[in-house]
């Protein structure tokens, strides 16, 4: 019996419409695998291959470039996933202009999204690129890690870009035909993470040892921000915000807590920062309601509960108010004695950061606090959003209801102090009412309208 010669696929012709049912069918399926294979926020592929029939292509020369954000854990969970969104788009669309107007360009076989935190370039590469760490590579590996951080600082303020970095690596290396494509590529792509994990490794053991050196050594230091009344610009209170040595990575506290957190130094750092605001406060501090800022871990922690540790507060300052950010995971069943004993001390509970967090109104109802501290995030903008003027008017009546102040942070332009003014907010901080600073002045701020 002759053998049955296989039978050719059917293939539509280019120029005839398919019927309307498999039309259907093809968009369907294509919309299912596109939600696979492409990433909804960056709109890179998360999967090497974008075109599935790419997926067996053999690359001699695999020319890879790994791009990873975020110097530390816990970014998204600190400040959101909307925020950690908006970097991935701003690192996405400028690694696109880079690498299109690059000297590789024309050897780029596809841009990648990890999926997580990182972005792969993959290029197709000459023979002559074919040495392992090639200079050139390297070079511009270099360039779009330079160029990545640079967008990520002008396109995010302060704090934020505190905990922001961007690692890179390089490699090149030739194919093996041995092994399958797609295997040798995935095996590429994992050691290009690793090269970028050792130096995240060795960067943060740096940093711990230093932070250990600063905290032996006790170089914190306590700047004072005003919380004045915004009516007439006179000052309620300081705020203590927490510095490490000028010119260190510590300077600014996101980066020295980050450390502390992924250390398991946490209490420590928190318990020493309290011994630098009580153990030198400002005579202009001493006479004025004082806000610090403390962790549900801290308010747990027997050592800050001891008795002795809270009279001692009292004694340093009589009239201190305890800031705890709405951001925090509070578990409130086993928070109101902590809480109570707290209050007994003296100490007045402040919720910071109201209106951005996990909790948001349970907060606020389950801990009752004399003050409620609006998110600078609310703030930002008001006069021109009527939603955030809403939220900030329905905060300003749970505090009424509940016998709370609120306290709108992050003022920096004129119009927002106007606009909260008009929502009837009394009191207020921010740059434009005064900066932080290690010297201290209760003259009453004239400079808005």
């Amino acid at each position: 019996m002759k053998p049955r010669r296989p039978v050719a696929p059917i293939r539509l012709m280019r120029n005839a419409p398919p019927p309307e049912s498999d039309s259907t069918a093809e968009t369907i399926a294509r919309m299912r695998r596109d939600r696979v294979i492409y990433d909804g926020v960056t709109g890179l592929p998360i999967h090497p291959f974008d075109d599935p029939e790419r997926a067996h292509e053999r690359i001699a020369h695999l020319g890879v470039i790994y791009l990873q954000i975020g110097k530390f854990f816990g970014f998204e969970e600190l400040y959101g996933w909307e925020l950690y969104e908006q970097v991935l788009i701003v690192v996405s669309r400028g690694l696109r202009e880079d690498v299109e107007g690059s000297r590789f360009g024309a050897n780029l076989f596809s841009i990648r999204y990890s999926g997580t935190d990182g972005f792969y370039v993959l290029y197709d590469l000459p023979s002559s690129g074919r040495a392992r760490g090639s200079p050139a590579l390297e070079a511009e590996s270099a360039r779009l890690q330079s160029n990545a951080l640079k967008r990520l600082r002008n396109a995010f303020a302060g704090t934020a870009v505190d905990l922001m970095t961007v690692h890179a690596s390089s490699l090149v290396t030739s194919d093996n035909p041995r092994v399958r494509s797609s295997r040798h590529l995935s095996r590429q792509l994992s050691e290009a993470v690793k090269i970028v994990s050792q130096r995240q490794t060795r960067e943060k053991l740096d940093l711990c040892v230093a932070l250990k050196r600063v905290m032996a050594m006790k170089q914190l230091r306590a700047a004072y921000q005003p919380v004045r009344h915004l009516a007439d610009g006179a000052v309620l209170g300081w705020e203590a915000l927490i510095r490490g040595p000028a010119g260190s990575p510590f300077e600014t506290p996101n980066v020295l807590f980050a450390v502390a957190r992924e250390n398991d130094m946490d209490v420590e750092l928190e318990t020493l920062c309290l011994d630098t605001i009580f153990g030198g406060l400002p005579r202009g501090v001493s006479s004025r309601r004082l806000f610090v800022n403390a962790s549900s871990m801290l308010l747990r922690h027997p050592v800050f509960l001891d008795e002795r540790n809270l009279a001692s507060i009292n004694r340093s300052h009589n009239d201190v108010v305890v800031e705890i950010s709405e951001k925090e995971m509070v578990d409130y069943s086993s928070f109101g004695g902590i809480l109570s004993t707290v209050r007994g001390a003296g100490l007045k509970i402040a919720i910071d950061d109201a209106g951005s967090g996990y909790s948001g109104l349970e907060a606020i109802l389950n801990l009752r606090p004399d003050y409620i501290k609006v998110a600078d995030s609310l703030v930002r903008g008001l006069e021109g959003d009527p939603i955030k003027r809403e939220i900030i008017s329905s905060l300003a009546a749970i505090g009424r209801r509940i016998d709370a102040t609120l306290v709108a942070e992050g003022i920096e332009r004129d119009e927002e102090l106007q606009a909260l003014i008009a929502l009837g907010v009394e009191f207020g901080q921010g740059y434009l009412l005064g900066r932080p600073s290690f010297q201290v002045s209760s003259r009453p701020f004239t400079g808005h309208a």
